[in-house]
Formats: structure tokens, sequence, C-alpha cells
């Protein structure tokens, strides 16, 4: 399909502020960035993002699951990708055969890794977890180390790296800093044994504030997409990247007493100019109360109002204070105002959900440089 067949909707990805933001988060610390693209780039698109930032100076990137990274590798990313979560029974052969880096969890990733691994000519870099209090994945500090002993004298494994996971570094100082001494006494116990991984990490975007010097590399995701963690962050001067918006199909003039929407839960009080936009909750418009009764779009520069409960694939606002506003002007849902945050609010959620929950039929639009350079969309032949 021909992209001008698709409505008028988009989710324009701005890559010149996504390297300008990269940049920002290196010159922050004083360690390498590992950029972290999961969830399709939390939704900005993993191949077109993952391009621009290894062309940016990224020596290595992460992903969630060993899809995303699979999808990467087919999109010709040939930087080296860590695997952050579980891996599943039988996706050993896709990481052997896509050359990545699987991060090793659990007691049965632990095993998979080391059995295929005796029969390999090409070493499998590997990095180790320890949970230092999220209760997530991990091993204790005592099976930690004994895991890192095993690799370490495995043939054909390559222990590059170890890591953990801050549980609350956007919301507390004091746990996030006893997690870091949990991990720099777990990699304490790794030197008494000889082991010293070349990379060790712990940061995301919000623990960049508690970076130490004993640390080799940090992985920020939503700093990268120019959305500051809330309410702890480090300062840092970074931008939005996506702006999600669409144009205005229709204004309709409504008399008193008319209701707007399934259910009529909202009724004019006054005769009325209601406007309807084609982006619903499919594609990640809130359908919350909060949204209907406090959200709003920005339509030239101000708020106007929803109105209604939020529809699948439409949304109607009130536009009858702005006569100056038409069919066909963009209404904004998401990008520098509101901002994620704000639309978190509305929708009861955080800022990485609101942009993580763009529908993929929403066309991701990439510019670069003033112009075009991309867009994808399950509509849209590449």
């Amino acid at each position: 399909m021909d992209a001008q067949l698709l409505r008028p909707a988009r989710a324009r990805i701005d890559l010149d502020r996504l390297g300008a933001n990269y940049r920002a988060l290196k010159g922050l610390v004083p360690a390498p960035v590992m950029p972290v693209v999961k969830a399709d780039a939390y939704g900005h698109g993993a191949a077109m993002v993952a391009r621009r930032l290894v062309a940016e100076g990224a020596e290595r990137l992460a992903v969630a699951y060993v899809e995303e990274a699979v999808a990467l590798r087919g999109s010709g990313i040939g930087a080296p990708i860590v695997v952050l979560a579980a891996f599943g029974p039988g996706q050993e052969r896709a990481i052997r055969q896509h050359h990545l880096t699987p991060v090793v969890s659990t007691a049965r990733t632990l095993e998979a890794v080391l059995g295929p691994a005796r029969e390999s000519r090409n070493p499998l870099t590997v990095h180790l977890k320890v949970d230092t209090g999220m209760s997530r994945l991990g091993f204790t500090k005592e099976a930690f180390v004994e895991a890192a002993q095993r690799l370490g004298e495995a043939k054909g494994i390559l222990l590059e790296g170890v890591m953990t996971h801050l549980a609350s570094a956007d919301e507390d100082r004091e746990v996030s800093l006893r997690q870091l001494d949990r991990f720099d006494d777990a990699v304490a116990a790794l030197h008494q044994r000889g082991i010293r991984p070349q990379l060790v990490h712990a940061c995301n975007s919000a623990g960049l504030a508690f970076f130490r010097g004993t640390h080799t590399l940090v992985r920020p995701g939503l700093l990268l997409y120019g959305i500051r963690p809330r309410p702890l962050s480090p300062d840092v001067d970074v931008k939005p990247v996506m702006t999600v918006s669409a144009d205005i199909a229709l204004v309709k003039e409504i008399a008193a007493g008319t209701p707007v929407s399934y259910g009529g839960r909202w009724v004019a009080p006054r005769p009325s100019r209601i406007a309807t936009i084609p982006l619903g909750y499919a594609d990640g418009v809130p359908r919350t109360n909060q949204m209907r009764d406090q959200g709003a779009f920005v339509v030239r520069g101000a708020r106007a109002p929803v109105r209604g409960t939020v529809c699948m694939d439409l949304t109607m606002l009130d536009l009858t204070l702005r006569p100056e506003v038409v069919e066909g002007d963009e209404a904004i849902l998401v990008g520098d105002e509101p901002d994620a945050w704000q639309v978190a609010e509305w929708a009861g959620t955080n800022a990485w959900e609101v942009v993580t929950r763009i529908g993929p039929r929403v066309p991701r639009v990439f510019h670069e440089s003033g112009r075009v350079t991309g867009v994808q969309s399950p509509f849209v032949r590449a």
C-alpha cells in the first residue's frame, strides 16, 4: 500500500533529537552508553532508531528478547546486541546463529549456555545477572559467584559482563544506593576469585544519577527518547523524540443536550462545536475516565478537551471556544505538549506505557535533517 493511502495520522520520530539525546547521555557519565531499544525502541521504531544510534557511535545495543534482536539483525544491524530477559527453551540456536549476547539470569539459562558451548567452535559471549533487590530475574549473591566460576571455566564461553537491575531508581534514592552496595559487594566477590568481567552495569535512565566509577557501562532507555523519569532523574537536557498526532476529520455543530460518543456519558451543556480525530484506544489514546473528563489534545498551540468516551478508532474534542480551528488541522496526542507524563496522568499509568502502547497501525514517520527518511507501518511496503 502506498503511504499516501493511509489515514492522516502519524507518529513523527525526530532522529536528530534522538542523536542529541544520546550525545547528552554520553556526556553525563564516564562510561559507554548501551542504548535500550526493546519494545520496538519504546514504540519509536527499533530498526531506524538502532541505525541512528549506531551511526552516533553506540558500540552495542540492548533488547529484552531474542526475537527483538533477530529482527534487528534482519534490518541490517550488525552491532553487538545484549538480550536482557531470560531466553526460552530452544532459542540457544538463534542466539548463536545471530551472534547475540544473552544475559544468564536463571539456573535453566545457565545450563542452556553451558551445554552447547562445549561443542561450539565460536565462543559465546554472555553477561551474568545478580538480583540485588528487584526479586525478578537474577541469581542470589552465592549462586551468582558460583555461576560466574562455572562460566569462566567453561570452554567456548566469554563472560563479558555482569549486571543487576535497580527497582526504585526513579523513586527512592536510599533503596537504590543499597542495591548498588549489594552489587558492588557481589562484583568484589568475583574479583576475589580472579574473575574480572570487562563490563559492569546497573544504571538505567534514572540510575544514571547514582553512577559509580566502578561501573563500565550504562543502559538508559527512557531518557534516550527524551522523557525524564519521575520523580527522580539525572540532570540532563533531553527532548521528546516522538510526536503522535492526527488531522481533524470532521467538525460538527451540535445542539445543547446532545450526547457524544458511546453511552452518552458527555452531554453538551450548550450549543457546541465537536471535532472528530482519527485516533482511538487501538492507537494508544487512553480509554479512562480521567481522559474523558480531563484529557486534551493540542490544536494550534492550545489544548482542546476530550469529550465523550474514547472509541477504538476515533476521539472527539470540544472546539466550542476555538472558532479558528478547522477540519484538517493537526491535533497532537503526545509530544512536547502534552508530554508523555501528562498523558500518563490521564491514563493512570506511567510514561513508559504511554509511548509503548502507541499502536502499530499508527505509522512511524522518521525525520532526519529536515526530511522524511523512512516510514514504518504494517500497511506500507518497505
